[in-house]
């Protein structure tokens, strides 16, 4: 059988994993602060809308919807018309995880998914989740429903989260997840540079590249350097 793909609209990166990551599935895109998996997720979205799909950028607990739109509009895939025209939506669920917990925000979210016919989704971030649960395996168990939900109702969704590269490893969220992309930012020639990367460490029926690929931080976006 076929594996569906969705462009990612990173230059370099589709044609790395086999024309986009399969959908649907759940895709965990983690790193450190500042190695650009808001910017990533964000120009898999718009790819998406300009594609004739819709969106949504889910928000729990990482930044304010309107400073997003301010640092994602410097880029040339930031379109305000598809969000005028409700392409890329964007849900705020932080309020309802704090104090009402994971299950009723896990309720909204799908509900919004559903009524909004979403075909993306972005999740930033998934580690906020994690703190409502008193014990690991009480997570594990919500992950389980929460990834299964999603893949049923035909998403693609990336799952953001701020890992160390052992976190990421180890965590139970890599694990579950049909893919894991990591994002780096290595140490350049000095003590002072730093090398943006992206590594493939996981992508169910994709045959890719186990190596760090170098990134170009453009206006137009994120790319994958020759």
């Amino acid at each position: 059988m076929d594996i569906r793909r969705a462009s990612t609209g990173v230059k370099g990166l589709d044609e790395r994993i086999g024309g986009g990551l399969p959908a649907p599935g759940v895709i965990l895109v983690a790193g450190e602060p500042g190695t650009g998996k808001t910017t990533l997720c964000m120009q898999c979205l718009f790819r998406g809308a300009r594609l004739g799909e819709t969106g949504i950028y889910v928000t729990a607990i990482s930044e304010p919807v309107d400073q997003i739109h301010r640092y994602m509009a410097g880029y040339s895939f930031y379109d305000r018309r598809l969000v005028e025209e409700g392409r890329v939506k964007f849900l705020d669920i932080s309020e309802v995880l704090m104090k009402q917990g994971a299950r009723k925000a896990l309720d909204m979210t799908l509900s919004f998914i559903r009524r909004s016919d979403a075909r993306r989704v972005v999740i930033d971030s998934i580690t906020p989740f994690s703190y409502t649960f008193s014990a690991p395996q009480e997570y594990r168990r919500f992950l389980h429903e929460f990834f299964t939900v999603l893949k049923a109702m035909e998403t693609l969704t990336l799952i953001v989260a701020e890992f160390s590269p052992e976190e990421a490893r180890t965590s139970p969220e890599s694990y579950m997840a049909d893919g894991v992309i990591y994002l780096y930012l290595q140490r350049g020639e000095t003590p002072t540079t730093f090398k943006p990367g992206l590594q493939v460490r996981k992508l169910k029926g994709t045959e890719h590249p186990k190596d760090i690929l170098r990134l170009g931080f453009t206006r137009d976006g994120i790319r994958v350097l020759e």
